[in-house]
């Protein structure tokens, strides 16, 4: 376990991680053996700006603000084991050293939500036991058909101090409109009929009346991304969606005009025309608002960090032959997950994830939200898993957000982002190499199509894989000012190192040449600064 850190920014994060002894040379020598991938970084480049990409859902605040908490040592069975989602921490630090910019208000159980009826016994990772009543208490609005213009019907403190915390943190909300997973939508069972949907639609209303126009003792956030529900094609009926969502969008734009509104947060992207082309041509129908277009992946028995980019180009082109050119993309939901720990370990799963947020900045993705973010940063919410340093590893980049060129790099896992700040001054490349469990990379040998009791799953295709020269790396960065000295930090993140600093080299422009192993799966972080002659 690492010990708690306080940063202002990354880079005070990385000097907290560090180990003091650095090796000082002109080049690291590597065995004649390693086969090392040839990449270029032009420091004299900009491609102009880089995306964000640093958003996560839940958190910062942990569920433990909530009224009642019951350890029940008696409980044998617990109808719903979601203890692995919060470790009971306020994560805000962590948000901090990452550089968090956008938080999808999504399984906070109660805090975020319109409504919920949470039933059975949930455990926490502490051990503790937490009745569905303590979470159904913390919901927004308890009682469905209560009036939506009177004040008193609202439930409002509990949601209020979340999005406190996100904004002290220098985040912006992605608000999903619904309830948290294991309840069926957000929308009470009863609801069923246009008028129904109509007093949904009103309590909605008020709701963004709360947090952008100071309604009801609120705030002025300007909350801007408003998302219809959550995964409504696993549990929703899609033609009832269609006309939840019509008296939604024309709630929330009257609430506030420049508010967005968005979804469906698909949770199946490949699974037929309901929630894809049929729910798009009743939008043109209807002439209804389309702001943001929002879909969930896991990578399900592929591993593949490159799937998020061929999904969102097929979004894309789905999107713009229904004349939805200017509808942004979102990635409100991914991970990797139902792949065994044995052949994909959290180091593995750290330089998946930041392959994926590098592929991401050359896809149609305009955003994403990880899944999910307060487990990231540990028990204290300062002690981050290797998935945690690789977001404090890419949310260096927002000091050097002026994007470079970069040759050498694939989209098979071994992916490259450079970047330089806006005086120059400092360059921050990262470098992930990935390879996708080799039992993995052929085609599915029973077809791309999970079937069950009442369900169906199309997933994407394998794509073929192969790996050449993925021992480590022979970098090249160029362009650099030819008088001066740069001193350049190797920092690391693999089941050996915890984004430890592996050593500090002085040397002149205007090429750098760095030139290490870096076995997969690893991610190295390179500092390029000025520096004094030695």
């Amino acid at each position: 376990m690492m010990s708690r850190f306080n940063p202002i920014n990354a880079a005070a994060f990385m000097c907290l991680l560090v180990v003091t002894q650095a090796a000082h040379s002109q080049a690291v020598a590597v065995g004649t053996m390693a086969e090392l991938r040839e990449i270029t970084v032009d420091a004299s480049s900009d491609l102009g700006p880089m995306k964000p990409l640093r958003g996560v859902n839940s958190g910062p605040l942990p569920w433990s603000d909530r009224p009642a908490v019951e350890r029940l040592h008696d409980v044998v069975e617990v109808s719903d084991r979601t203890g692995y989602r919060s470790l009971g921490a306020d994560a805000s630090i962590g948000y901090r050293a990452a550089n968090i910019e956008l938080v999808r208000i999504h399984d906070n159980y109660g805090p975020g939500d319109v409504y919920a009826n949470f039933t059975g016994t949930r455990e926490m990772a502490d051990g503790t036991f937490v009745p569905a009543s303590a979470f159904n208490a913390l919901v927004m609005f308890p009682k469905p058909d209560a009036d939506p213009a009177d004040a008193a019907s609202y439930n409002f403190g509990p949601t209020d101090r979340l999005l406190q915390s996100i904004d002290a943190i220098g985040a912006k909300p992605l608000f999903r409109i619904g309830a948290s997973a294991g309840e069926h939508s957000g929308v009470p069972d009863s609801f069923t009929s246009e008028r129904d949907f109509e007093h949904y639609a009103e309590i909605v209303r008020h709701i963004v009346l709360h947090y952008n126009k100071g309604w009801n003792s609120g705030f002025n956030y300007g909350v801007e991304h408003w998302e219809v529900l959550n995964e409504p094609d696993g549990r929703f009926d899609s033609l009832k969606y269609y006309t939840l969502y019509a008296k939604l969008a024309r709630a929330v734009k009257s609430a506030d005009p420049e508010a967005a509104i968005g979804g469906p947060a698909l949770m199946f992207n490949y699974n037929g025309p309901d929630y894809r082309e049929d729910f798009l041509k009743y939008l043109r129908r209807n002439k209804l608002p389309l702001d943001f277009w929002s879909f969930h992946d896991y990578a399900i028995d592929s591993a593949d960090p490159y799937q998020y980019v061929r999904i969102a180009r097929d979004m894309r082109a789905l999107l713009d032959a229904h004349g939805f050119r200017k509808t942004r993309l979102v990635l409100s939901e991914w991970n990797v997950l139902g792949i065994d720990p044995e052949l994909l370990t959290l180091g593995g799963r750290a330089a998946f994830t930041a392959s994926a947020i590098i592929y991401m900045q050359d896809s149609p993705i305009d955003e994403q939200t990880f899944y999910m973010g307060p487990n990231l940063f540990g028990e204290h919410g300062s002690t981050p898993n290797k998935i945690g340093q690789a977001m404090v590893a890419l949310g260096s980049m927002k000091d050097t957000p002026v994007r470079l060129h970069v040759s050498g790099d694939d989209n098979q896992g071994l992916a490259v982002l450079a970047g330089k700040s806006t005086d120059s001054n400092t360059i921050n490349i990262i470098i992930s190499n990935y390879e996708v469990p080799a039992s993995l990379r052929a085609p599915r040998p029973d077809g791309d199509t999970i079937a069950g009791a009442g369900y169906k799953i199309n997933l994407l295709p394998r794509r073929p894989l192969s790996y050449a020269r993925n021992d480590g790396f022979d970098l090249r960065v160029t362009g650099l000012d030819p008088r001066k000295f740069y001193r350049v930090q190797r920092f690391r993140i693999n089941d050996v190192w915890d984004f430890r600093l592996l050593g500090t080299v002085t040397l002149k422009g205007g090429d750098v040449r760095i030139a290490q192993t870096l076995a997969p799966p690893s991610i190295e972080l390179l500092a390029i600064t000025h520096a004094a002659a030695p």
